[in-house]
């Protein structure tokens, strides 16, 4: 009788252990999950900031154009940069946002070149405040990116590693693309200094 009771007693801490390890297998798959949903969330929140600012740049460019329009008969480039613009779709892909960010960027080259050419347009003040807002708008669009990125990166590390990527796979997650980087060193050979 005293082998059946110890049999019974080993039994019980033998079930007690495999019920603790399965609670901390589902306490952590949860708490993981769950992790992965945060970073998910602000992967959205951070991509909205970029689409706002995009949204932005892109109102300010079109500002632009009425200033371009000046000087159309000598700058049909900038036009052109301005006709292939497109408005940027509501809940865009990054895919979406860095195709808008490339055109955009574009555009803004056209616009500092312009001042460049001409230094009567560079004096005049609805010129000024619009390169301001751009430079300015850049800013705020690098800072969003930057803040995606590092979501994006986050989520990644999960995708990727060990056991997170069982969780990420169940759940359909795979590694997400970047918003690319600006072309910098384009950027910082334009000449800024216009007499502001």
């Amino acid at each position: 009788m005293a082998g059946a009771a110890v049999g019974v007693v080993l039994l019980v801490i033998v079930l007690v252990i495999v019920l603790i390890i399965a609670l901390a297998f589902i306490g952590w798959y949860i708490s993981t999950s769950n992790a992965i949903n945060r970073v998910n969330l602000k992967i959205d929140e951070s991509l909205s900031s970029v689409e706002i600012m995009l949204r932005q740049r892109y109102d300010v460019l079109m500002q632009g154009k009425k200033i371009a329009e000046q000087y159309a008969q000598h700058e049909q480039r900038v036009f052109e940069g301005l006709r292939h613009l497109t408005q940027i779709p509501t809940n865009a892909t990054v895919d979406q946002l860095n195709q808008a960010a490339i055109s955009q960027e574009e555009v803004v080259k056209s616009f500092f070149a312009l001042g460049e050419a001409y230094p009567e347009l560079r004096s005049a003040d609805l010129f000024n405040n619009l390169i301001n807002q751009l430079s300015q708008q850049s800013q705020q669009y690098s800072a969003s990116r930057r803040a995606v990125n590092g979501n994006i990166t986050k989520l990644n590390n999960y995708v990727v590693s060990f056991p997170s990527s069982i969780i990420c796979n169940s759940k359909g997650i795979t590694k997400m693309d970047y918003i690319h980087e600006e072309n910098i060193n384009e950027l910082k050979n334009i000449d800024m200094t216009m007499n502001f």
